[in-house]
């Protein structure tokens, strides 16, 4: 992580592509050009070999990890949802004209094909995202390794796994969202150092097909825009017009104002401190990051600055549109387009609804985070603090620590990560102010800086407004990504042992602790797991496998003619029996689309989730009324109560 590392780092990258290195950074090709006069392109191999070599070890050891756990575990109503709707899209349904979406409809499709290609099961879906993981993994590599020596980008990579993906291997959306939000920050970092729009144009796809896969996706595109403006102010040097640039200027205030209204709009119904702290204070500081850069520009025309932001976002928001558009090309043949944006929309409101509420932790919980960013920044400027020694004893307290683990030890060490993503942003933006002023790094680390910072602050909105434990895990990469930028930028002495074995306890810990524990239901205390022998299951490990599978067998007795109706908030019923739903909705229709199925269709078995997971899912009143006069017959089976008729 030392910035000896990080110079060997950009002068390899240098190396690579010298054509396409802007004009802005020709001292590193000086100094790539010197290296090579000096005989040392031969260390320059070496580290090419070094990198690989790390990269394919983490591939190996990430792969053979999540493959252990990659069956562990499930929600049914989240892989319920899921399969069904891939099943409907691979039976030539589209997403919202055909059937109740809950998502945009671009991951039906995927798993629709996913479907086809590993069979028709709940581990199909797995694999899918699995291979997305995978190759999700060589994208957080090649940014991290811009940043720190290949080895500690490993660490890093390694530590990134062990906080996410594991700990819920269902193919969820916001997995994708990651997924691609990494992909485009590889694609933005490519660009900002060659200067080639087609990097531009390829970051917009990712949040093209971000946004496809879950409309949150927009998230990672906002956070884009705004390091695209950043990028603006940081190259107007660069054009040679002058005059006042107030018509811009009023724009720019106008477009960043409006954004922080429309988060503050977002939060409006749960706006409390821990909101305020966990995704209004990270956004006001990238805001206030590019208002107070604005006061020192000058020599640069209105028009000209307009010109140079167009000149970043026509290529990116074409490449945000360009698999939107492609998407919406079977609607528009069948003249169904406002089908899907009623639909994304109504699906979204409705969701937000039944989640219900959990909030972030509370503001004073931030103590355990600040307390961590003290520990670093004491290795990183404290001279007594940087040897071997302290390294060594720092890590073997915590190895004492992880041993004792007692429920006040994780929680703490659970805080210390979940609270951390606005004191990154904050210090990043710190850097950025102040090395505005005293130019002590170059424009290529302070957009570095801004563009994970960005991404780090804005797609952390994902935790709103069901803020589970989980949901840290689906943005918490972004966050590790933008610390080590700033450490690596901002660290002027040693402290790389302290750094280490900092690294090393939260990998472990995850390891240990989080993925074993299942952090996706820790309120929920998880039972034995075992193989689920239902053929759509595929080898599942669940809890009560016995239950489920007597269950299945159940419904699949009392429906002769292949219909069913669940009644809420239990697709995973349809799927694993293969029945048929009457409805078009199969995580709970309107009560007047059920009761007309019902009337219109020879359905002879019905159930209804008596606990369901969502407040939301709580079945109407009416329907029960209807639905106990019409079948007569009915047996608890734990949760649910079965109803049938001869």
């Amino acid at each position: 992580m030392n910035s000896e590392s990080q110079q060997t780092s950009q002068n390899t990258c240098v190396e690579a592509n010298p054509s396409e290195i802007r004009p802005e950074f020709a001292t590193e090709i000086k100094t790539a050009d010197e290296n090579k006069i000096l005989g040392v392109t031969r260390d320059a191999s070496q580290e090419w070999l070094i990198r690989w070599f790390v990269l394919a070890a983490v591939l190996l050891i990430s792969a053979v990890y999540v493959s252990a756990h990659l069956r562990n575990g499930w929600v049914p109503a989240d892989e319920g949802t899921l399969a069904q709707s891939a099943l409907r899209a691979m039976e030539g349904q589209l997403p919202h004209r055909d059937f109740a979406e809950i998502y945009t409809g671009g991951l039906s499709l995927l798993h629709a094909l996913a479907f086809r290609v590993f069979g028709v099961t709940l581990m199909s879906l797995r694999v899918c995202v699995f291979l997305f993981f995978l190759a999700w993994l060589p994208a957080f590599y090649s940014i991290a390794v811009r940043f720190a020596s290949p080895i500690s980008a490993g660490l890093i990579t390694l530590l990134a796994v062990a906080w996410s993906f594991p700990n819920y291997p269902a193919a969820m959306p916001s997995w994708y969202n990651l997924f691609f939000a990494t992909f485009g920050a590889a694609a933005l970092l490519r660009y900002v150092e060659t200067r080639k729009a087609r990097w531009l144009y390829i970051a917009g796809v990712c949040g093209g097909v971000s946004i496809l896969i879950k409309v949150i996706g927009a998230y990672y595109v906002a956070g884009a825009l705004l390091f695209l403006a950043f990028v603006e102010q940081e190259d107007h040097e660069a054009d040679e017009a002058t005059g006042a640039a107030t018509p811009y200027r009023i724009f720019s205030a106008s477009a960043l104002f409006l954004f922080l209204a429309s988060i503050l709009y977002l939060l409006r119904s749960r706006l409390r401190a821990g909101e305020i702290y966990d995704f209004v204070l990270p956004a006001a500081a990238l805001v206030g990051v590019i208002l107070l850069s604005e006061i020192g520009i000058h020599n640069a025309g209105w028009a000209a600055r307009f010109r140079a932001l167009f000149r970043l976002l026509v290529p990116f928001l074409v490449g945000v549109l360009t698999p939107i558009s492609i998407f919406l090309l079977p609607y528009a043949r069948t003249g169904s387009v406002s089908t899907i944006f009623v639909g994304v929309s109504s699906s979204a409101a409705i969701r937000v609804a039944d989640l219900g509420r959990i909030r972030p932790a509370g503001v004073e919980q931030a103590i355990y985070a600040v307390v961590l960013v003290g520990i670093i920044a004491a290795a990183m400027y404290v001279r007594e603090l940087q040897s071997k020694l302290v390294g060594i004893c720092l890590g073997f307290g915590l190895l004492i620590l992880l041993y004792q683990s007692t429920q006040a030890i994780v929680a703490g060490v659970w805080y210390s990560v979940a609270m951390l993503t606005p004191l990154v942003v904050l210090a990043g933006a710190a850097i950025l102010l102040r090395s505005g002023r005293s130019d002590s790094l170059t424009n290529l680390q302070r957009q570095r800086i801004m563009l994970l910072i960005s991404l780090a602050a804005i797609c952390g909105l994902v935790q709103f407004p069901f803020a589970a434990p989980i949901y840290l895990s689906y943005c918490l990469p972004l966050t590790l990504l933008a610390a080590l930028a700033i450490v690596a930028t901002a660290k002027k002495r040693g402290g790389s042992y302290v750094l280490t074995a900092i690294a090393a306890f939260y990998l472990l810990f995850g390891v240990v602790r989080l993925v074993p524990d299942y952090i996706y239901e820790l309120t929920h205390q998880v039972g034995t797991l075992e193989e689920l022998h239902v053929a759509r299951a595929a080898g599942l490990r669940v809890e009560f496998a016995p239950d489920v599978e007597a269950f299945v067998r159940l419904l699949q007795q009392h429906a002769p003619n292949g219909l069913l109706y669940a009644g809420n908030d239990c697709p995973e019923i349809y799927f694993l029996t293969g029945l048929k739903n009457v409805t078009r909705d199969d995580t709970g229709a309107p009560p007047d689309e059920v009761l007309k199925a019902l009337e219109s269709t020879e359905v002879k078995e019905v159930v209804i989730n008596e606990s369901p997971f969502f407040p939301g899912g709580r079945m109407d009143p009416e329907v029960r009324a209807a639905i106990t006069r019409k079948f007569p017959e009915s047996r608890l089976a734990g949760i649910f109560h079965v109803f049938w008729r001869p």
